[in-house]
């Protein structure tokens, strides 16, 4: 209210003739301290310095221009445009045309075409829309075709009690807001660590998962904003509106999680607040400024969000964790004091076969990435991971490709196309717990010649269906040249481990008619959206880009296989003594190809995928995947390193 009052006066004092310096103090009553931060733009040396100001009534949480913000995500070689009115109301317009219409009094934002104003991905390639695409410099996006224009998104800050400022040229926002905003499929984010700013692309070597989880940085954000072992009332409840900010705007529902409808309709806050008396306990907790109580709280959401392996809430208590001698007694004690048993039960089994797969396969292959036997090939790989930096690097010096899996991979489709017993190349990925989608792309352009991607937006409301160019021979040009050069059957061995892009790779082999084997895969359809809490933790959830399958649908419960290789004993365990013989998976892929199908395996349709959506937009090309499933490994081995940092300064 008192900003609508100073916002009219503001207008009344004009009409009346009065003048007022440009000073930010005279657009907006609120009290604040400017100085300058340090940024590091995705690297350690890249180095340049920022205006930010720190509001009286949010004073550890550092505000930003938004043109500045854009500015340096971008490193200063794309801009927003800005225009304002004189009642708080500004328009920007992003590189790529998409505009957001800016409410500083209400605190709202209105764009018809959010996609492209939050646009990243022409980043990593000129001229692409804002979808996923990593960057690597073996695949380019080359068309996208949608259903529809897309649905305009509304946000209203103010529900979250987040302030937008006013400026006289410009909009002030939390750092950390503009990183929500704009990390996108892309996955760049911004931390603020209590000193300085961080920009990370997740493609790269500068990634969260390398710099935010060690013992070292979790201290650092921990003495920044836990102080006397607590933090202020002010910024716990700022952790959490943001946190319900997001998944009210961005959580794209991917239909495997219990409190899903609820989420819908309700929003986040309203839903912890009704569903049971434990979410209810769980929302008042994560809002504590007791350390302990954070973390109890934040793992009883991730228990209820727990099948959507995306999605990891707990890991924004990390720095909380620091913060207590014991984390883990602390917050047993207080969940077991309200009577709440942990729902462990779904993780521990999938963990369980992912170690009893992992055994059967060593036991049967020994560490070896690619086993010939007569006239099958398998290659085994345990991620969709690949050396970005190193690629990059290579393809602007020249040089020898990087020593990684797609090097690997080509490698491996060379030894089994020289060797004339061999019929048939599968992949096995029945311990892969996901990667970058790139990868993704450029395997199935190694099965097919070319690759696509169906996704749904379900912010926008459409049906996208993205084509990519890969460079299959590697000589740095996309030409004719990259054919198909594999006259092999090629299948996909998969697991109820198998997820997301290990969930992605064997939907798209099932719609275009190769082989899938094994057991069906366990999973997930929505692309992560990766961001940062306010206390500087890595986290993630399901974004609203949601990978269907060729008829349309959500393939979050996994994707049947053609020929099952393992058996269910009469007590109910599973026998998987088939699942790594070469010899049944031969005779599964000989059984599949012997069905009429084109001499490579590959069906008639391939080329014809992309023209069931036709484009009723002049929008340029776009790309969408998956990627990055396996954080949550990777945050509770950061949790067990910051336990052990601790013991050892004792």
């Amino acid at each position: 209210m008192l900003k609508k009052i100073t916002s009219f006066l503001i207008g009344a004092a004009l009409l009346c003739g009065f003048t007022f310096s440009a000073s930010a103090e005279n657009m907006d009553e609120a009290g604040f301290i400017e100085k300058k931060l340090t940024a590091h733009l995705f690297s350690e040396d890249n180095i340049t310095e920022t205006d930010v100001r720190f509001y009286d009534d949010l004073p550890d949480i550092p505000y930003i221009r938004l043109t500045d913000y854009y500015r340096l995500l971008m490193e200063d070689k794309k801009h927003l445009s800005v225009s304002e009115s004189d009642d708080g109301v500004f328009a920007f317009t992003s590189v790529a045309g998409g505009t957001a219409v800016i409410d500083t009094v209400a605190d709202t934002l209105y764009s018809d075409d959010f996609y492209n104003f939050i646009n990243t991905t022409m980043k990593k390639q000129d001229g692409a829309d804002s979808v996923y695409y990593d960057g690597a410099p073996f695949l380019r996006i080359a068309e996208v075709t949608y259903d529809k224009d897309p649905d305009p998104v509304s946000i209203d800050f103010s529900k979250y009690d987040i302030d937008i400022h006013a400026d006289n040229n410009d909009i002030w926002l939390p750092v950390l807001t503009a990183s929500d905003l704009f990390s996108g499929i892309v996955m760049l984010q911004c931390v603020y660590d209590g000193s300085e700013l961080l920009f990370l692309d997740s493609s790269s070597g500068y990634n969260p998962t390398a710099l935010l989880n060690t013992p070292e940085y979790i201290e650092k954000t921990a003495s920044a904003f836990f102080r006397d072992g607590k933090r202020s009332p002010v910024l716990a409840k700022f952790c959490y509106d943001e946190l319900c900010f997001m998944y009210d705007t961005f959580y794209g529902y991917p239909g495997s999680i219990e409190i899903e409808e609820e989420l819908l309709e309700k929003g986040l806050d309203e839903t912890l607040r009704t569903h049971d008396k434990f979410t209810a306990q769980a929302r008042e907790w994560i809002m504590s400024v007791d350390p302990a109580e954070v973390y109890a709280g934040s793992l009883i959401l991730f228990d209820y969000l727990s099948r959507d392996l995306h999605s990891d809430p707990y890991s924004i208590s990390l720095p909380s964790c620091y913060s207590i001698d014991d984390p883990a007694t602390a917050a047993a004690e207080l969940i077991k004091s309200i009577g709440y048993e942990r729902k462990s039960s779904f993780l521990a089994a999938r963990n369980s076969k992912s170690e009893l797969l992992r055994k059967l396969r060593t036991d049967a292959w020994g560490d070896d990435m690619l086993v010939i036997s007569g006239d099958t090939a398998v290659f085994s790989f345990d991620n969709f991971d690949y050396d970005y930096d190193s690629w990059k690097k290579c393809s602007e010096e020249g040089g020898d490709l990087p020593d990684d899996l797609i090097t690997a991979v080509k490698n491996a489709l060379n030894e089994a196309k020289a060797n004339p017993k061999v019929r048939n190349f599968v992949f096995d990925i029945s311990i892969n717990g996901g990667g970058s989608g790139d990868v993704v792309c450029l395997i199935e352009a190694f099965m097919t010649g070319s690759s696509y991607i169906k996704f749904e937006n379900t912010l926008t409301d459409q049906i996208i269906i993205t084509r990519y160019d890969a460079d299959t021979n590697f000589d740095g040009v996309f030409d004719e040249k990259d054919t198909i050069p594999y006259d092999l059957n090629f299948g996909i061995l998969t697991s109820e481990f198998s997820f997301s892009c290990g969930n992605l790779l064997p939907s798209i082999a099932h719609d275009l008619g190769f082989a899938v084997i094994g057991e069906r895969s366990g999973g997930g359809t929505c692309a992560v959206l990766a961001l940062v809490s306010p206390e500087g933790a890595y986290y993630q959830i399901s974004s609203p880009i949601k990978l269907i399958n060729i008829e349309g649908n959500s393939i979050d419960s996994g994707i049947p296989v053609d020929a099952e290789l393992f058996t269910v004993n009469a007590d109910g365990t599973y026998d998987y003594s088939r699942m790594y013989d070469i010899d049944a998976i031969s005779s599964a892929m000989n059984t599949f190809y012997s069905a009429d199908q084109s001499a490579d395996g590959s069906p008639d349709e391939t080329e014809d995928i992309a023209d069931e959506a036709e484009p009723e937009t002049d929008n340029p090309s776009t790309g969408v995947c998956d990627r990055n499933a396996t954080l949550i490994l990777a945050v509770s081995s950061a949790l067990m390193a910051v336990l052990a940092y601790q013991k050892k300064k004792k």
